[in-house]
């Protein structure tokens, strides 16, 4: 969410201390009403609010007092949530005590938090014609004239702030706060980062000095810290307030959305609920759960929210942009000229001629005819906009936002960041840098402007319909391969899915600069902030990534950009309406991979308990899962839900769910016209079909997870068991109590001589004592070759391979695999023993199965193509090559093997780019050298040809080869 939508337009005054009572001085300290007072105030202070309460209610007799004591009565029924008790009181004791500055001050502010403007206006009046210097009075009415639109006023309102401290320098607590915040209101307006500086490292640790019960101090300090995302200084800045008075809600609140930054959604919505529960009426709370709702998608939540939040206060503009963009996304988006003129006329309103009137629209001119400038709305809307992806209707209203109120600093900030997304970074680059010079103090703002100057050291690739940007230094040879692949692949991607973006696309490939790695830059450029998990990300309309020649963990980087294009696609395609679930359902199919294996093991594992996600929720485990295997069958389901739909439907039911969704259409109604069945009876024949998915899974049954003390409780029950004693010594084995483990795994096998994990207990112990083949001895007596255990068949694999009994791994390997299909370890042993035993025709066809199912291994791509091209199989060396390449694309090995199957393909021109790649990897490779001397003679480039071995003979002037090639050459 952009903006300041955790500060808004409240007065900090709202939860500042009740003053002093007017007719008391220092030096009354030993004053039994003074003590009482204070003792009040403190319990108020600490959130004791029922001591509070009911000390101020011990102090009702003393009239000349009443007013302090009104608004400490005032603040408690304030702090529960209980505004009309806290109206009543003050209007009370108005009656009885006119005309005292304070408690008129106290009363406009109340009104104020309840929308209740005409009428905190003229409580505002009378308390400046008393006293033209009541600092409460005078911030109420700066925000007042901001609600109305009257700007010039407010500035001058909040430059007061400013001058006053000047010149009265004021020393309590109470009045250094509202200073602190009207002068930060003018620091915003006016890009004077010294008042921020001023405000966080003088005013509020004065008024802490003046009072050390002023939790309020450290809240207004986190909040500006945490408004410029440094959430290291803010978050403990909270800490220290929730330390005084652990019952502060707008605190909890603060935290609430310096959690979401972070997209800590469940932490976030504890600090709403933990300050719902204290203030049930605390407007910023309700609109924090109702942002929450938002990212997950739930609109009809969040307006149930919202109309709670505009029952307190009817006017407040964060929470009229909060249900303006609920209308937008329930009614569909207006035309953007419709929508043009009507946000950018907002100061004459009564002038726009409105064809139709939407709920979107009524509210708009509503609030205009209020608030010509309502600024903070438009500012709001645009970040709910934004995080819902609907970038260009976002752009325009940030823009009038900053048309109707260009003293605000975040929407222009906004605005860059949007640009940022859209890749628009020659427009991003100066509202940024201009927002850096208003606040160098903006942690988001800092980071992005530091990525901008690292894309300005990148060189751009540019092909038909893609930009590619790298560090010609470490990545201008996989920039180049990476825009080659990914034209290979637009014709198909762009005829299958019926659209093409309308310009190029852009990919960003960010590698370790200035000091700082790969990753970090690229979640920079996502976020502004060092968080991202993934290793590449797609806004809709740009890419961005780590590059894979910076990554610890080598990654098939192919499957990654065309994952992420599909992203472009489908999202452009659909408005940005395409549901997360979908879009990566169809980013997944694309890429042409087999189901992963532990996407196997957790269907298996949850789909019988019925532990499944559905429409309706599956989202969120891609937004906020609760694990990381949460997040990994959120993908598994996915995917599923694809392959259900072209199954069950035909393949064209994705282009008609793709329409529906362009369309604007719920998923409910978008299922029906897709699929021609309700969402209910869509999900039963869904279930249906997980069902069939499940039955065809052949994987080894997990091992229920028993303590070792449920283990022994179990044998002691049945002793006589042989898999109860075999169990418990497994588990004892694990435990590295060994003697008891075979004690137990001997009488186990005295019962059963087949018991398999008591075979698997003495056979570990037997590889302890290296005896080899009594271990195998027992597995081999173990094993079903019907029905194998997974452990047994595992570990006698693994002794006959270290025994080199290749041919008997083999055999043990191929069982495992027919048995357990679903495992890839199998496999790989299965690789690793045939491997040893020098049976190339066996392992030509694992190692092919292998690459199917493992995207990330390049060893295994490279030892296709050294097989393939020393079997001749030139087109087979090439393919394997080119696989191995979306691996590692810097292997100077497999740049050579590709060379030579373009050589013998009759490929000459591939073939002298790849011999090229190849020397710039490995300069001094001689028969790399060679082999681009032939390519350039074989193309009838002679003159190539002839500098090229030339030039090899000055290194090598005995190579027989090259001398008879330039003697062909002459």
């Amino acid at each position: 969410m952009s903006g300041r939508t955790y500060v808004g337009l409240c007065c900090l005054a709202v939860v500042l201390q009740t003053a002093r009572p007017g007719n008391c001085q220092d030096d009354d300290a030993d004053n039994p009403y003074v003590k009482q007072f204070e003792a009040a105030r403190v319990h108020l202070q600490k959130g004791r609010n029922a001591e509070a309460l009911e000390a101020y209610l011990q102090l009702r007799d003393d009239k000349a007092n009443a007013p302090q004591i009104a608004i400490g009565i005032s603040r408690v029924h304030q702090s529960e949530g209980k505004l009309a008790k806290a109206t009543q009181e003050l209007q009370s004791a108005a009656e009885k005590t006119p005309g005292n500055s304070k408690l008129l001050a106290r009363l406009a502010e109340v009104l104020f938090l309840q929308g209740q403007y005409d009428d905190a206006r003229t409580q505002c009046d009378a308390a400046l014609k008393i006293n033209s210097e009541e600092p409460l009075a005078r911030l109420v009415i700066a925000n007042l004239d901001v609600e109305s639109g009257k700007l010039k006023e407010a500035d001058n309102g909040y430059r007061w702030f400013v001058r006053y401290y000047n010149r009265a320098q004021p020393e309590d607590a109470e009045t250094l706060l509202l200073v602190a915040e009207g002068s930060a209101q003018y620091a915003r307006w006016h890009s004077v980062g010294a008042i921020f500086n001023f405000v966080v490292n003088t005013l509020c640790p004065d008024a802490l000095k003046n009072d050390e019960h002023s939790w309020q101090a450290y809240y207004f300090s986190g909040l500006l810290l945490l408004e410029k995302y440094n959430r290291a200084q803010a978050i403990p800045e909270f800490h220290r307030a929730l330390a005084i008075n652990p019952r502060a809600t707008e605190v909890l609140v603060a935290l609430g959305y310096a959690a979401l930054q972070r997209r800590e959604m469940d932490e976030a919505n504890d600090f709403a609920e933990r300050a719902l529960k204290i203030n049930s009426s605390l407007v910023s709370a309700i609109q924090l759960k109702a942002d929450l709702e938002l990212y997950d998608g739930h609109i009809g939540a969040a307006l149930k929210l919202l109309a709670h939040a505009r029952q307190i206060n009817p006017n407040d503009q964060g929470s009229l942009a909060r249900v303006a963009a609920c209308y937008l996304f329930e009614d569909g988006l207006p035309q953007d000229a419709v929508l043009s003129s009507l946000l950018a006329n907002l100061d004459a309103i009564n002038d726009v001629k409105l064809d139709k009137t939407t709920r979107f629209t009524a509210l708009v001119v509503e609030l205009a005819k209020r608030n010509p400038h309502p600024g903070d709305f438009l500012t709001v809307l645009g970040g709910v906009l934004e995080s819902r992806r609907k970038f260009f209707t976002a752009e325009s209203v940030y823009r009038n936002a900053i048309k109707s109120m260009p003293q605000l600093p975040d929407p222009k900030t906004a605005l860059g960041m949007l640009y940022m997304q859209m890749g628009k970074t020659d427009q991003a680059r100066k509202l940024l840098d201009d927002a850096f010079k208003a606040d160098p103090f903006h942690v988001r703002v800092s980071n992005m402007r530091k990525v901008l100057k690292v894309l300005d050291s990148y060189e751009a690739i540019e092909t038909a319909h893609f930009t590619i940007l790298v560090d010609a230094e470490e990545d201008k040879i996989l920039g180049q391969y990476m825009a080659e692949y990914l034209e290979e692949q637009y014709g198909e991607l762009v005829q299958h899915f019926g659209f093409e973006p309308p310009g190029r696309t852009q990919f960003e490939i960010y590698s370790d600069a200035k000091g700082l790695p790969a990753h970090q830059w690229f979640s920079a450029r996502m976020v502004g902030l060092p968080w991202i998990q993934t290793i590449g990300a797609s806004t809709g309309m740009i890419v961005a990534m780590a590059s894979p020649t910076a990554s610890e963990r080598p990654y098939n980087w192919a499957r990654v950009v065309k994952h992420e294009f599909v992203h472009i696609i489908t999202l452009q395609q659909t408005g940005f309406n395409i549901p997360h679930w979908f879009t990566e359902a169809l980013a997944v199919t694309s890429e042409g991979y087999p189901r992963p294996e532990l996407w196997d093991k957790l269907l298996a594992e949850r789909v019988p308990k019925g532990e499944l996600m559905n429409l309706d929720n599956i989202n969120l485990s891609f937004i906020r899962p609760k694990t990381p295997m949460d997040w990994q069958f959120a993908y598994c389901q996915s995917f599923l839900y694809a392959q259900f739909i072209e199954e069950q439907f035909g393949e064209k039911t994705i282009a008609k769910l793709l329409e529906a969704y362009r369309k604007n259409l719920s998923t409910a109604d978008a299922i029906q016209r897709a699929c021609g069945i309700d969402k209910e009876t869509f999900e039963a024949g869904y279930r249906k079909y997980l069902d069939r998915v499940v039955s065809e899974i052949k994987t080894a049954q997990a091992e229920p997870e028993e303590s070792l003390a449920e283990l022994e409780k179990a044998y002691t029950a049945d002793s006589k068991s042989p898999e109860a004693a075999a169990k418990f010594a497994y588990a004892l084995l694990k435990a590295k109590q060994r003697g008891k483990a075979r004690t137990l795994a001997l009488l186990a096998l005295g019962e059963n001589e087949s018991e398999p994990l008591a075979a698997v207990v003495m056979a570990e112990l037997q590889l302890r004592a290296e005896d080899s083949d009594s271990a195998a001895g027992y597995l081999e007596q173990a094993l079903d070759r019907e029905k194998p255990h997974p452990r047994v068949l595992e570990l006698l694999s693994r002794i006959r391979s270290d025994q080199e009994r290749f041919d008997d791994a083999a055999e043990l390997y191929e069982l495992g695999r027919e048995k357990f299909p679903q495992s890839i370890a199998w496999l790989k042993g299965l690789a690793a023993a045939y491997l040893k035993s020098g049976n190339d025709d066996k392992l030509k066809s694992v190692l092919i199965e292998l690459s199917r199912r493992d995207a990330d291994n390049f060893s295994i791509r490279k030892k296709l193509a050294e097989m393939s091209l020393a079997k001749q199989e030139f087109q087979a060396a090439r393919d394997h090559a080119r696989s191995a390449l979306h691996v590692d694309v810097l292997d100077a090995d497999i740049h050579r093997i590709l060379a030579t199957a373009h050589v013998e393909l009759g490929k000459h021109g591939p073939a002298i780019r790849e011999f090229q790649v190849g020397l710039q990897l490995q300069p001094d490779d001689v028969p790399m050298q060679f082999g681009l001397a032939k390519a350039f003679f074989k193309s009838g480039k002679k003159v190539e040809a002839r500098k090229t071995v030339t030039d090899l003979l000055l290194q090598e002037p005995d190579h027989a080869e090259a001398i008879e090639l330039l003697k062909q050459l002459d």
